[in-house]
């Protein structure tokens, strides 16, 4: 297809999309809305002159369906997203201006939710906020697991593999029963769900032959349209701790123990360490500790350190369940933590009278992602260096060693110095794993500044996978090199995935370049 035809197909689509959606649900490149006030475009974008992009606002599984049909009769490219905040990562802006973002906000009931075992059917429009909301109104006996802002979708960020802090924090995994509409339109219902009117559609994972869910996970083979999600059941008590390390190369010992911890099941969440910048960004801006060119000296991060009365690490983690069971587990954490530069503050809330914790109950807090709050406090980290402040997120996954952890810090913070970053880190820390959570703060706009930042990404990317780490997703300007590292055997993943993406998308509509993967008109 001409350039030419290809602008005659986008006209003709955006023209008969209005028809079939409506006037107000289909917007030119630049124009605002409610809840994306840049348009379809990143928010903090790495280029300045990133572009805007048109949308489409379906607010149906039928318009969906007639939406996908007339981009395959015009050869119109749709690029997916269930509410566009994927911030750090491109937000609401596809792999390529030219392609029309298929915004699924609209499409925002939650449709079903099961007290008794557990879990909600929902639309990809319902946000954090919606779902606890709900269930909070609802006076349902159940738990949300949230991630760092409340804003996004509960199911967008599940596809995207994104995670919470509490038992239930590897939201892909409580995915049981997806609604799809694949590339041609038709309609699919995955696992027990593609039995007529069955019970077990949203409680048993498996179905019957291989299991096709994970197909639709970072992937543009379809269009997840509704799905169910485990909940945790509420539990009968709650309890938020602290762990605060003094000594920088003391993170082998904290890391170590903390995934020990998990693997026995000792701790109960992905414990979240941070750093002192990481701490700072959230009391900043930087200049109220800091002023001078490059990253902060270590000196003044000590200085950081004792006005925020942290340690050099500090470790967030919870527990949840039984009272006495808390009790022991609070015991052997406190026991394993005994060690010199060490120190462990935990805070324990229980129902009156034998009842199960209320938020009343817990303080105030302590009433944070990890009580499955919802919550923006994270945006105010965005304002680090200036007040029309962005960033982009690299983490890479690592082995949960404290060695390699040390190791691969120590290398990280000398590449953020040479080219004048602060380093924040968070690490996620599981049982066998960790996400090596580095942000990059800049300043919108700022040319130089975001060439620098392109750069370090660049470094700190090449440094990991020397090392065999990579991110478990990335920023859209940086997919097609995670993906290219993953190389073994001449690349047979990204070969097979290709191939997936031709038989079933024959003809490369939907988020063409999604996590690497074009098809073949554009490969």
């Amino acid at each position: 297809m001409s350039a030419d035809d290809a602008a005659l197909g986008h006209q003709e689509f955006l023209s008969r999309a209005a028809e079939i959606l409506g006037a107000e649900n289909v917007l030119r490149p630049g124009d605002a809305h409610a809840y994306l006030d840049k348009g379809y475009a990143d928010p903090y974008p790495m280029h300045p002159d990133a572009p805007s992009s048109a949308g489409v606002r379906p607010g149906s599984t039928e318009e969906v369906q007639a939406i996908v049909r007339l981009a395959n009769e015009t050869g119109t490219a749709l690029w997916t997203v269930s509410r566009g905040k994927n911030l750090g990562y491109g937000g609401a802006a596809p792999r390529t201006p030219d392609q029309v973002v298929l915004d699924l906000s609209r499409m925002n009931e939650i449709e079903t939710v099961d007290p008794e075992l557990g879990y909600a059917v929902i639309q990809p429009g319902v946000t954090f906020f919606d779902l606890f909301e709900d269930i909070q109104r609802n006076g349902h006996p159940l738990f949300v697991s949230v991630p760092a802002l409340g804003w996004g979708s509960v199911l967008g960020n599940a596809l995207d593999r994104g995670y919470g802090m509490s038992p239930y924090g590897d939201h892909v995994q409580q995915l049981c029963g997806l609604e799809v509409v694949l590339p041609d339109g038709s309609l699919l219902r995955t696992g027990m769900w593609g039995l007529e009117d069955s019970p077990l559609a949203n409680v048993f994972k498996g179905g019957f032959g291989p299991n096709i869910d994970q197909l639709f996970t970072q992937s543009g083979l379809g269009i997840v349209v509704r799905a169910g999600i485990w909940l945790m059941p509420w539990p009968e008590a709650f309890a938020s701790g602290d762990i605060r390390v003094q000594n920088v190369d003391d993170v082998t010992e904290l890391i170590d123990r903390i995934a020990d911890l998990r693997r026995r099941e000792i701790l109960q969440n992905n414990c979240l360490v941070g750093n002192v910048v990481r701490a700072g960004t959230m009391n900043g801006p930087r200049s109220r500790w800091y002023t001078g060119e490059g990253s902060i000296p270590d000196d003044v991060v000590e200085e950081m350190k004792t006005a925020m009365g942290i340690g050099h690490w500090n470790a967030r983690f919870a527990l949840y369940g039984d009272p006495g069971m808390i009790r022991e587990r609070i015991r052997i954490i406190k026991e394993t933590f005994d060690l010199p530069g060490f120190e462990v503050d935990v805070r324990l809330y229980e129902g009156a009278d034998g009842e199960p914790v209320t938020y009343d109950e817990i303080d105030q807090k302590d009433q944070t992602t990890m009580a499955g709050v919802p919550t923006l406090a994270g945006l105010k980290t965005v304002g680090w260096y200036a007040e029309d402040g962005g960033h982009t997120d690299l983490a890479p996954l690592m082995p949960a060693r404290g060695e390699l952890v040390y190791d691969f810090y120590k290398e990280v913070k000398a590449l953020y110095a040479e080219y004048g970053f602060d380093l924040y880190i968070g690490y996620h820390v599981y049982a066998r794993h960790l996400v090596h959570v580095t942000m990059i703060f800049f300043e919108n706009g700022n040319a130089e500044q975001l060439e620098r930042a392109r750069a370090l990404y660049r470094a700190v990317s090449e440094a990991a996978l020397r090392r065999g780490y990579t991110p478990y997703r990335g920023h859209i300007d940086n997919m097609d090199d995670i993906a290219a590292g993953f190389s073994w055997n001449d690349g047979a993943a990204l070969r097979f995935q290709e191939r997936l993406k031709d038989a079933i998308d024959p003809n490369g509509i939907l988020s063409p370049g999604k996590q690497g993967v074009w098809p073949a008109r554009l490969r």
